[in-house]
């Protein structure tokens, strides 16, 4: 055997000693998912199986420290699928998605992310995903972002709720993605949003009497809070306008900012609903090769 055939073959063997300890590791990973399962088993409180503000924290830390040529991008499609099994090791966790004939790529973005052996339903109308969600049929609900142009968008429906209301907790693609380049999707579940450090927050906002979206987000700055992006319903019968504000940051449904907008005496907002917050996504620059080892 050739110098050359000998020095491929030990490369070979080295890759081969690097899969079996990736290969170790991932089973002590799944051994530590059924202990955390085991542990909320036999605590006081269960909790979701489903942090996607941890999870986040995690994908952020990785391509943080990651070093080399590998894509950040298949390293961050790699740990999503990773993530995905251990949570199903913690319990059942299944998700609805919103599908019709029009709209196939919430289907598709949930598939990315979520991974191929995640139970996974699909419903023709955003209102059923949102049931499935309330009622718990389904852990996670995924529906497209809310746009401006909408003749029925879903976001009312979920500030209208009655009961346990689902939140917003994550939003698609979190990475890169195969499906609805362009598209994203909203992630809604039964659980509470929590600060990943890099965060977008929704409200909605009630308002009597109808007033303009410029004074609306020059209220809304004034409370604090850099408002992103506001989309209006338009008036109701009732001459109510319904608002959905797209905020900077991390604010809770107790948030004292918000409170303020709908302060009898000097507040712009009959009410504010809280509908949920999520963390980041990565842009294409987190996600780059940049050429320094980094």
């Amino acid at each position: 055997m050739s110098d050359g055939n000998k020095s491929l073959s030990a490369l070979r063997d080295r890759i081969d000693g690097i899969d079996s300890a990736i290969h170790d590791l991932l089973m002590k990973r799944a051994a530590i998912a059924a202990e955390v399962r085991d542990s909320k088993a036999s605590g006081p409180s269960a909790g979701p199986v489903w942090r996607p503000a941890r999870e986040a924290q995690v994908l952020r830390r990785l391509v943080e420290r990651h070093d080399g040529p590998f894509p950040r991008g298949t390293l961050v499609q790699l740990w999503r699928e990773i993530m995905s099994a251990m949570v199903r090791l913690q319990g059942e966790f299944a998700v609805a998605v919103f599908a019709n004939d029009e709209n196939r790529w919430c289907r598709d973005m949930a598939r990315d992310h979520f991974g191929a052996e995640t139970p996974l339903s699909q419903f023709s109308t955003a209102r059923a995903v949102l049931t499935a969600v309330q009622d718990g049929s389904a852990t996670v609900g995924v529906l497209p972002v809310p746009e401006d142009s909408e003749e029925l968008p879903w976001w009312p429906a979920l500030a209208g709720m009655s009961g346990a209301r689902p939140l917003v907790c994550g939003r698609l693609p979190f990475g890169p993605s195969s499906a609805g380049a362009g598209d994203s999707a909203l992630c809604v579940a039964n659980i509470e949003p929590a600060d990943s450090g890099d965060d977008r927050s929704l409200v909605a906002f009630r308002t009597r009497p109808k007033i303009s979206r410029a004074r609306l987000n020059s209220a809304i700055a004034a409370a604090g809070i850099k408002p992103l992006r506001l989309i209006g319903s338009g008036p109701s019968a009732d001459d109510i306008s319904l608002f959905l504000a797209e905020l900077d940051g991390f604010a809770a449904a107790d948030d004292a900012r918000l409170a303020r907008l709908a302060h009898p005496d000097n507040g712009v907002a009959e009410s504010v609903i809280f509908l949920g917050a999520y963390a980041a996504p990565f842009d294409a620059h987190d996600l780059s090769y940049r050429g320094d080892g980094r």
